[in-house]
């Protein structure tokens, strides 16, 4: 996730989302500013230096990457980047995530580790077992956000860049004032229903991951890697310059593999 320094305002939030995301991504992105330890931060988290998933379990609200039918461009565009991305020096040093997991997070739920109360509901103990804490999870959205209705309509933004050792996402925007509108609403009520409160509620950056670092790239393979991503993020622009996503899914995970629908938001039964 990626957070922006305070609320923003429709108008604030799309001059921020068009031209800040290239000073949040570039001002870290030194090969060696961040490298104060010997791997990335997901090592070891959600995957090991090997580029094997680990359990990292939790609960979350997504909208899957349509993968059939008129709205599969995005999905299609992303399957060509998990093709290419192999033939690359820096994708040894790329742990990427399977086509079938592609997503857009709508509300980040509570993770099994590390258990911060900002990221857990406000009334439920930090060792309460992750079992029990979907199913709670569960009944509060089933009384909770009705039905989503119109599909979320999304673009891909243009200004973005890939830091050195954080993950690996295609930014994602709005595709107009009233998109914008429609998501921090239900945003806010996602959080009042789920009793979390998460610092970057009206800030959060939308994206889809592509994969996570499991070693840190040296200058040529960061120089090689962003001109690629400028690249892909140009493919996916051409291909689906609207990304249409479904109604919102409350889904379980076991690590970054899957994420397995429940319900999505407004179903009752």
């Amino acid at each position: 996730m990626i957070d922006a320094p305070s609320p923003l305002s429709r108008r604030e939030w799309l001059q921020w989302s068009a031209a800040g995301a290239t000073a949040l991504a570039v001002a870290p992105s030194s090969p060696l500013a961040a490298q104060t330890s010997a791997y990335p931060p997901d090592v070891g988290r959600k995957f090991s230096a090997a580029g094997k998933v680990l359990p990292f379990a939790g609960n979350t609200i997504i909208c899957h990457l349509p993968q059939q039918g008129e709205h599969a461009a995005c999905f299609d565009a992303m399957l060509d980047i998990y093709r290419d991305a192999p033939s690359h020096d820096f994708s040894r040093k790329i742990a990427l995530l399977p086509p079938s997991s592609y997503h857009m997070t709508v509300f980040g739920g509570a993770n099994d580790h590390p258990r911060q109360r900002e990221s857990w509901p406000a009334d439920l103990p930090l060792d309460l077992a992750m079992a029990d804490c979907n199913r709670i999870m569960a009944e509060r959205l089933r009384h909770g956000p009705a039905s989503w209705g119109e599909p979320i309509r999304m673009r891909i933004d243009p200004e973005q860049q890939p830091d050195n050792g954080h993950a690996l996402i295609f930014l994602l925007r709005p595709a107009d004032d009233a998109q914008h509108d429609r998501l921090q609403r239900l945003r806010r009520q996602l959080s009042n229903a789920l009793g979390i409160r998460p610092p970057n509620l009206e800030s959060y950056r939308f994206h889809m991951s592509l994969g996570y670092p499991i070693g840190w790239f040296t200058p040529e393979e960061m120089a090689d890697l962003q001109r690629n991503w400028a690249r892909w993020v140009r493919d996916i622009a051409v291909r689906s310059p609207v990304i249409t996503l479904g109604a919102p899914e409350y889904c379980t995970f076991e690590d970054m593999y899957a994420f397995h629908r429940q319900f999505c938001l407004g179903q009752r039964t």
